[in-house]
């Protein structure tokens, strides 16, 4: 018993002495949503764009588009379109993980943006508005991937 008591103790005073490995840096999530609905053609659209980083650097984006319509051809229309778009761009580009899922009158597609395994500097190279969104390592900031989903019209906390 004494034994278990001298173990705890030394664990205790080493947890308030040294921390338990506290980073430098923090950690975020922050959460950007666009809803656009579109009656003449009948859909209603709804992303949600989750921004996952430290510090200021964004490591990854998972965002979930929901569409809605009683139309599936309409539906269809997006399932292709989708898996075309994020198929095309992790080909090029990598990082891109995209799952779709259409059931009755919706469609949803989750996808996965690992900046970490994206060839950024050739994504950059490629679109050369991009160079104002990075800072000098390439490394994706925070306040330009806010501002690109700002301008899209979605609101972000």
């Amino acid at each position: 018993m004494k034994k278990v008591l001298k173990v705890f103790s030394v664990m205790l005073v080493s947890i308030l002495l040294f921390g338990c490995g506290e980073k430098n840096s923090k950690e975020f999530v922050k959460t950007c949503e666009m809803t656009s609905n579109d009656p003449a053609n009948g859909y209603k659209l709804s992303s949600v764009y989750k921004i996952y980083g430290t510090s200021n650097v964004v490591d990854k984006v998972v965002t979930t588009e929901t569409v809605e319509s009683e139309d599936e051809e309409t539906l269809d229309y997006f399932k292709e379109y989708l898996s075309t778009t994020y198929d095309t761009y992790n080909k090029a580009y990598g990082g891109y993980k995209n799952e779709i899922k259409k059931s009755e009158g919706e469609l949803i597609s989750e996808t996965t943006i690992d900046y970490s395994k994206m060839d950024l500097e050739k994504y950059i190279e490629d679109n050369s508005a991009m160079k104002n969104y990075v800072n000098s390592d390439n490394q994706l900031l925070l306040e330009g991937v806010i501002s690109i989903y700002e301008s899209l019209g979605a609101t972000c906390k």
